[in-house]
C-alpha cells in the first residue's frame, strides 16, 4: 500500500500537500528516497506474491521460510517462538505455518545442539532449490542493473541498505508498541494472526 503523500522530484521541488498540515518530514534531504524505496519494496512484494502462488506457498509461508533461511545462514538457532514474534503471528497460526512447510519438505525440526531441550528449525536443500527457482528472474533483472553501477555506488548500497533495513525494523518495533488507531484495526490484526474477528456469532477459523 502506498503512502498518501506525494514524492519530491529529482530536482528537489516539493510535491503539493494532499492533506492539511502536510508531512512533518517533507523538505528533509532524502525525503523523496523514502518513496523510491517504497516503490521498490512494493514491486518486490508483488513479485513474491506471483511466484509463491506457483509454488503453492501461502504469504506467511514465504516470510517464515525466509526468516529460517536467514537465521540458518547466520548460524543462529531459530524456533517457533521467534517466527511468531518476527511475523506477529499467534501461536496456533505459527504452528500451522510450520506444519505446512515441514509437510512440503521445506523445513525440518532438529534438536538444538546448544540446548537439547529446544527444537530449532532448519531449511532443507529443497527449500534452497525452490528459493533459487522462485527468485531467479528477479535476481537476473536486479543484477543487470547493478552491473551498470560503479564500484563506489555498489559500496554505498552495501553500506547503506543494511542501515535502512535496521531503520525500518526499529520503526516496526515502535509501531507495534503504540496504540492501535483507525477503524477495523482489531479485526485486521485478528485476521492477520489467523484468528476470526470478534463479533456476534464469530467462530474461530483455521489459520
Amino acid at each position: 500500500m502506498q503512502s498518501d503523500e506525494g514524492t519530491n522530484s529529482r530536482s528537489g521541488a516539493e510535491a503539493p500537500d494532499r492533506f492539511p498540515g502536510g508531512n512533518p518530514h517533507q523538505g528533509r534531504r532524502g525525503f523523496d528516497v523514502l518513496f523510491l524505496l517504497q516503490h521498490f519494496s512494493t514491486e518486490a512484494e508483488r513479485y513474491a506474491d506471483q511466484v509463491r502462488r506457483r509454488f503453492g506457498l501461502a504469504h506467511k509461508d514465504v516470510h517464515a521460510l525466509n526468516e529460517v533461511m536467514q537465521a540458518n545462514r547466520a548460524g543462529r538457532p531459530i524456533r517457533a517462538g521467534d517466527i511468531a514474534q518476527r511475523l506477529v503471528l499467534s501461536g496456533s497460526a505459527t504452528t500451522s505455518v510450520i506444519k505446512r512447510l515441514v509437510s512440503a519438505g521445506h523445513l525440518v525440526r532438529a534438536v538444538d545442539p546448544r540446548d537439547r531441550r529446544e527444537v530449532s528449525l532448519l531449511a532443507t536443500d529443497q527449500a534452497y532449490r525452490s528459493g533459487r527457482q522462485m527468485f531467479s528472474a528477479m535476481g537476473e533483472e536486479v543484477l543487470a542493473v547493478l552491473d551498470d553501477c560503479t564500484d563506489e555506488e555498489i559500496e554505498v548500497l552495501r553500506r547503506r541498505l543494511p542501515q535502512l533495513t535496521d531503520a525500518v525494523r526499529r520503526a516496526g518495533r515502535r509501531a507495534g508498541e503504540g496504540p492501535a488507531t483507525g477503524e477495523g484495526s482489531a479485526t485486521g490484526v485478528a485476521e492477520e494472526q489467523g484468528a476470526a474477528p470478534a463479533g456476534p456469532g464469530a467462530v474461530p477459523r483455521p489459520a
